[in-house]
Protein backbone atom coordinates (compact mmCIF):
# COMPACT_ATOMS: atom_id res chain seq x y z
CA UNK A 1 0.00 0.00 0.00
CA UNK A 2 2.78 2.41 0.92
CA UNK A 3 4.63 1.75 -2.36
CA UNK A 4 1.41 2.40 -4.31
CA UNK A 5 0.91 5.70 -2.46
CA UNK A 6 4.47 6.77 -3.32
CA UNK A 7 3.89 5.94 -6.99
CA UNK A 8 0.70 8.03 -7.11
CA UNK A 9 2.48 10.96 -5.40
CA UNK A 10 5.32 10.80 -7.92
CA UNK A 11 2.88 10.92 -10.84
CA UNK A 12 1.10 13.91 -9.32
CA UNK A 13 4.38 15.76 -8.81
CA UNK A 14 5.47 15.19 -12.42
CA UNK A 15 2.08 16.36 -13.71
CA UNK A 16 2.20 19.52 -11.59
CA UNK A 17 5.75 20.28 -12.75
CA UNK A 18 4.80 19.86 -16.39
CA UNK A 19 1.74 22.08 -16.06
CA UNK A 20 3.71 24.86 -14.35
CA UNK A 21 2.17 27.74 -12.41
CA UNK A 22 -1.10 29.36 -13.43
CA UNK A 23 0.84 32.33 -14.88
CA UNK A 24 3.41 30.44 -16.97
CA UNK A 25 4.25 31.77 -20.42
CA UNK A 26 1.25 31.53 -22.76
CA UNK A 27 -0.04 32.96 -26.02
CA UNK A 28 -2.78 35.59 -26.27
CA UNK A 29 -5.07 36.44 -29.16
CA UNK A 30 -7.92 38.92 -28.57
CA UNK A 31 -9.86 41.32 -30.78
CA UNK A 32 -12.80 43.73 -30.56
CA UNK A 33 -14.56 46.32 -32.71
CA UNK A 34 -13.19 49.85 -32.27
CA UNK A 35 -13.95 53.43 -33.32
CA UNK A 36 -11.74 54.59 -36.25
CA UNK A 37 -10.52 57.52 -34.13
CA UNK A 38 -10.86 55.97 -30.70
CA UNK A 39 -8.40 55.73 -27.81
CA UNK A 40 -6.19 52.72 -27.13
CA UNK A 41 -4.42 52.55 -23.74
CA UNK A 42 -1.68 49.94 -23.33
CA UNK A 43 0.34 49.04 -20.22
CA UNK A 44 3.15 46.48 -20.16
CA UNK A 45 5.80 46.54 -17.46
CA UNK A 46 8.53 44.58 -19.29
CA UNK A 47 9.05 43.14 -22.74
CA UNK A 48 7.94 44.75 -25.98
CA UNK A 49 4.90 46.55 -27.35
CA UNK A 50 4.57 46.87 -31.14
CA UNK A 51 1.61 48.88 -32.43
CA UNK A 52 0.69 49.04 -36.12
CA UNK A 53 -2.13 50.97 -37.74
CA UNK A 54 -4.44 49.26 -40.22
CA UNK A 55 -7.61 49.97 -42.23
CA UNK A 56 -9.96 47.93 -40.03
CA UNK A 57 -12.29 49.29 -37.34
CA UNK A 58 -10.96 46.75 -34.91
CA UNK A 59 -8.29 46.40 -32.24
CA UNK A 60 -6.44 43.10 -32.23
CA UNK A 61 -3.77 42.03 -29.73
CA UNK A 62 -1.61 38.93 -30.01
CA UNK A 63 1.67 37.78 -28.53
CA UNK A 64 3.01 36.03 -25.48
CA UNK A 65 2.58 36.74 -21.77
CA UNK A 66 5.73 36.26 -19.73
CA UNK A 67 6.11 33.79 -16.89
CA UNK A 68 5.60 36.57 -14.35
CA UNK A 69 2.25 37.72 -15.77
CA UNK A 70 -1.06 36.67 -14.29
CA UNK A 71 -3.34 37.55 -17.22
CA UNK A 72 -4.09 40.04 -19.99
CA UNK A 73 -6.79 42.65 -19.41
CA UNK A 74 -8.53 43.42 -22.71
CA UNK A 75 -11.60 45.66 -22.53
CA UNK A 76 -13.33 47.62 -25.30
CA UNK A 77 -15.97 50.19 -24.33
CA UNK A 78 -17.24 52.56 -27.00
CA UNK A 79 -14.36 54.78 -28.13
CA UNK A 80 -11.82 53.38 -25.63
CA UNK A 81 -9.89 50.11 -25.59
CA UNK A 82 -7.69 49.09 -22.65
CA UNK A 83 -4.92 46.51 -22.90
CA UNK A 84 -2.92 45.74 -19.77
CA UNK A 85 -0.58 42.98 -18.64
CA UNK A 86 -1.69 42.15 -15.08
CA UNK A 87 0.95 40.97 -12.61
CA UNK A 88 0.15 38.97 -9.46
CA UNK A 89 -0.60 41.18 -6.45
CA UNK A 90 2.56 41.80 -4.44
CA UNK A 91 4.78 40.08 -7.01
CA UNK A 92 8.27 41.49 -7.57
CA UNK A 93 8.65 39.48 -10.78
CA UNK A 94 8.01 41.47 -13.95
CA UNK A 95 8.47 38.70 -16.47
CA UNK A 96 8.71 39.77 -20.10
CA UNK A 97 5.55 39.98 -22.19
CA UNK A 98 5.60 40.73 -25.92
CA UNK A 99 2.46 42.25 -27.43
CA UNK A 100 1.62 43.00 -31.06
CA UNK A 101 -1.35 45.34 -31.34
CA UNK A 102 -3.23 46.32 -34.50
CA UNK A 103 -5.33 49.50 -34.24
CA UNK A 104 -7.33 51.69 -36.64
CA UNK A 105 -4.87 54.15 -38.22
CA UNK A 106 -6.58 57.21 -36.74
CA UNK A 107 -6.43 55.92 -33.14
CA UNK A 108 -4.97 57.91 -30.26
CA UNK A 109 -2.50 55.58 -28.56
CA UNK A 110 -1.12 55.78 -25.01
CA UNK A 111 1.57 53.32 -23.82
CA UNK A 112 3.13 52.98 -20.37
CA UNK A 113 6.00 50.66 -19.49
CA UNK A 114 9.01 50.26 -17.21
CA UNK A 115 11.57 48.21 -19.13
CA UNK A 116 9.27 47.67 -22.09
CA UNK A 117 10.42 48.60 -25.59
CA UNK A 118 7.89 50.55 -27.67
CA UNK A 119 7.56 50.52 -31.45
CA UNK A 120 4.87 52.39 -33.41
CA UNK A 121 4.20 52.13 -37.15
CA UNK A 122 1.50 53.70 -39.40
CA UNK A 123 -0.56 55.17 -36.55
CA UNK A 124 -1.73 58.64 -37.55
CA UNK A 125 -3.41 59.69 -34.31
CA UNK A 126 -1.86 61.41 -31.30
CA UNK A 127 0.67 59.40 -29.29
CA UNK A 128 1.63 59.45 -25.62
CA UNK A 129 4.54 57.10 -24.90
CA UNK A 130 6.35 56.54 -21.63
CA UNK A 131 8.91 53.97 -20.48
CA UNK A 132 11.85 53.94 -18.05
CA UNK A 133 14.66 51.87 -19.53
CA UNK A 134 13.08 50.62 -22.75
CA UNK A 135 13.69 52.05 -26.20
CA UNK A 136 11.10 54.08 -28.10
CA UNK A 137 11.03 53.77 -31.91
CA UNK A 138 8.15 55.59 -33.57
CA UNK A 139 6.81 57.04 -36.80
CA UNK A 140 4.88 60.30 -36.34
CA UNK A 141 2.33 61.97 -38.58
CA UNK A 142 0.30 65.17 -38.16
CA UNK A 143 -0.96 64.76 -34.59
CA UNK A 144 0.71 65.68 -31.27
CA UNK A 145 3.30 63.26 -29.91
CA UNK A 146 4.76 63.04 -26.40
CA UNK A 147 7.63 60.63 -25.67
CA UNK A 148 9.33 60.16 -22.28
CA UNK A 149 12.12 57.83 -21.19
CA UNK A 150 14.82 57.75 -18.53
CA UNK A 151 17.65 55.70 -20.05
CA UNK A 152 16.22 54.28 -23.26
CA UNK A 153 17.16 55.39 -26.78
CA UNK A 154 14.51 57.42 -28.62
CA UNK A 155 14.20 57.24 -32.41
CA UNK A 156 11.53 59.34 -34.11
CA UNK A 157 10.87 59.62 -37.83
CA UNK A 158 8.35 62.12 -39.13
CA UNK A 159 6.51 62.29 -42.43
CA UNK A 160 7.36 65.94 -43.20
CA UNK A 161 3.95 66.91 -41.78
CA UNK A 162 3.63 69.77 -39.21
CA UNK A 163 2.93 68.54 -35.68
CA UNK A 164 3.84 69.19 -32.05
CA UNK A 165 6.52 66.86 -30.68
CA UNK A 166 7.37 66.91 -26.96
CA UNK A 167 10.32 64.77 -25.90
CA UNK A 168 11.93 64.19 -22.49
CA UNK A 169 14.90 61.95 -21.70
CA UNK A 170 17.33 61.70 -18.80
CA UNK A 171 20.34 59.68 -20.00
CA UNK A 172 19.01 58.22 -23.22
CA UNK A 173 20.04 59.67 -26.59
CA UNK A 174 17.48 60.82 -29.15
CA UNK A 175 17.61 60.67 -32.95
CA UNK A 176 14.83 62.73 -34.56
CA UNK A 177 14.36 63.18 -38.30
CA UNK A 178 11.87 64.37 -40.95
CA UNK A 179 9.78 66.42 -38.54
CA UNK A 180 8.07 69.79 -39.05
CA UNK A 181 6.10 72.18 -36.92
CA UNK A 182 6.99 72.61 -33.24
CA UNK A 183 9.56 70.74 -31.14
CA UNK A 184 10.06 70.81 -27.36
CA UNK A 185 12.95 68.58 -26.27
CA UNK A 186 14.71 68.20 -22.90
CA UNK A 187 17.54 65.93 -21.76
CA UNK A 188 19.87 65.65 -18.78
CA UNK A 189 22.89 63.73 -20.11
CA UNK A 190 21.49 62.37 -23.35
CA UNK A 191 22.61 63.72 -26.73
CA UNK A 192 19.96 65.09 -29.11
CA UNK A 193 20.45 64.69 -32.87
CA UNK A 194 17.66 66.46 -34.78
CA UNK A 195 17.02 67.08 -38.47
CA UNK A 196 14.07 68.86 -40.06
CA UNK A 197 13.23 70.47 -43.38
CA UNK A 198 11.63 73.36 -41.49
CA UNK A 199 10.63 74.21 -37.92
CA UNK A 200 8.30 76.98 -36.81
CA UNK A 201 9.22 76.65 -33.12
CA UNK A 202 11.97 74.75 -31.33
CA UNK A 203 12.81 74.84 -27.61
CA UNK A 204 15.67 72.44 -26.91
CA UNK A 205 17.51 72.13 -23.59
CA UNK A 206 20.10 69.80 -22.08
CA UNK A 207 22.10 69.76 -18.85
CA UNK A 208 25.17 67.69 -19.76
CA UNK A 209 24.49 66.53 -23.29
CA UNK A 210 25.19 67.78 -26.81
CA UNK A 211 22.59 69.15 -29.23
CA UNK A 212 22.97 68.87 -33.00
CA UNK A 213 20.11 70.57 -34.89
CA UNK A 214 19.87 70.74 -38.68
CA UNK A 215 16.79 72.62 -39.91
CA UNK A 216 15.28 75.23 -42.11
CA UNK A 217 13.73 78.25 -40.41
CA UNK A 218 10.08 79.05 -41.12
CA UNK A 219 9.28 82.72 -41.67
CA UNK A 220 8.76 84.22 -38.23
CA UNK A 221 10.14 81.05 -36.64
CA UNK A 222 11.79 80.75 -33.24
CA UNK A 223 14.70 78.52 -32.21
CA UNK A 224 15.90 78.40 -28.60
CA UNK A 225 18.82 76.07 -27.66
CA UNK A 226 20.37 75.94 -24.20
CA UNK A 227 22.90 73.78 -22.30
CA UNK A 228 24.75 73.83 -18.98
CA UNK A 229 27.66 71.59 -20.03
CA UNK A 230 27.36 70.68 -23.66
CA UNK A 231 28.23 71.62 -27.22
CA UNK A 232 25.50 73.13 -29.39
CA UNK A 233 25.46 73.10 -33.18
CA UNK A 234 22.88 74.65 -35.51
CA UNK A 235 22.93 74.03 -39.26
CA UNK A 236 20.45 76.24 -41.15
CA UNK A 237 19.63 74.52 -44.43
CA UNK A 238 17.59 77.26 -46.16
CA UNK A 239 18.13 81.00 -46.68
CA UNK A 240 19.18 82.66 -43.44
CA UNK A 241 16.78 85.41 -42.36
CA UNK A 242 17.06 85.76 -38.62
CA UNK A 243 18.21 87.74 -35.62
CA UNK A 244 20.83 85.86 -33.59
CA UNK A 245 21.59 86.05 -29.86
CA UNK A 246 24.42 83.64 -29.02
CA UNK A 247 26.45 83.36 -25.83
CA UNK A 248 28.82 80.99 -24.05
CA UNK A 249 30.31 81.59 -20.61
CA UNK A 250 33.26 79.20 -20.99
CA UNK A 251 33.73 78.13 -24.58
CA UNK A 252 34.03 79.33 -28.15
CA UNK A 253 31.60 80.41 -30.87
CA UNK A 254 32.20 79.28 -34.45
CA UNK A 255 30.19 81.24 -37.01
CA UNK A 256 30.30 80.37 -40.72
CA UNK A 257 28.49 83.57 -41.71
CA UNK A 258 28.11 87.02 -40.22
CA UNK A 259 30.52 88.67 -37.77
CA UNK A 260 32.95 87.05 -35.35
CA UNK A 261 32.09 86.57 -31.71
CA UNK A 262 33.32 89.09 -29.15
CA UNK A 263 34.60 88.65 -25.63
CA UNK A 264 31.98 89.39 -22.98
CA UNK A 265 34.63 90.75 -20.62
CA UNK A 266 38.38 91.13 -20.59
CA UNK A 267 38.39 89.22 -17.29
CA UNK A 268 36.31 86.17 -18.28
CA UNK A 269 36.54 83.61 -21.13
CA UNK A 270 32.94 84.16 -22.25
CA UNK A 271 31.98 85.03 -25.83
CA UNK A 272 28.85 86.57 -27.29
CA UNK A 273 27.48 87.17 -30.78
CA UNK A 274 24.49 89.32 -31.72
CA UNK A 275 23.67 90.14 -35.33
CA UNK A 276 20.97 90.08 -38.00
CA UNK A 277 21.17 88.18 -41.27
CA UNK A 278 18.77 88.78 -44.16
CA UNK A 279 15.41 90.30 -43.25
CA UNK A 280 15.65 89.09 -39.64
CA UNK A 281 12.15 87.61 -39.64
CA UNK A 282 13.12 84.67 -37.40
CA UNK A 283 14.73 84.63 -33.95
CA UNK A 284 17.56 82.33 -32.88
CA UNK A 285 18.82 82.18 -29.29
CA UNK A 286 21.66 79.81 -28.33
CA UNK A 287 23.33 79.75 -24.90
CA UNK A 288 25.66 77.38 -23.06
CA UNK A 289 27.59 77.72 -19.81
CA UNK A 290 30.46 75.34 -20.65
CA UNK A 291 30.66 74.33 -24.27
CA UNK A 292 31.26 75.29 -27.89
CA UNK A 293 28.58 76.80 -30.11
CA UNK A 294 28.77 76.21 -33.87
CA UNK A 295 26.59 78.06 -36.35
CA UNK A 296 26.58 77.03 -39.99
CA UNK A 297 24.55 77.94 -43.06
CA UNK A 298 24.10 75.93 -46.24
Amino acid sequence: MRSRFKALAAVAAVTAFAAGPAWAERMVDESADAHPRGEVDIANTAGQVTVTGWDHEQVKVSGELGAGAERLLFEADGRRTEIKVILPRGSSSRGSSDLEVMVPKGSRVSINGVSAEIMIREVEGALRLQTVSGEIDVEVYGEDVEAKTVSGQITIRGQEVPALLVLNTVSGDADISRIRGELVANSVTGDLDISSAELARARIRTTNGDIDLSTGLAEGGRVDMEAINGDLRLDIINDVNAEFDIETFNGSINNDFGPDAEAVSRYTPGKSLRFTEGDGSSRVRIKTLNGTISLRGR
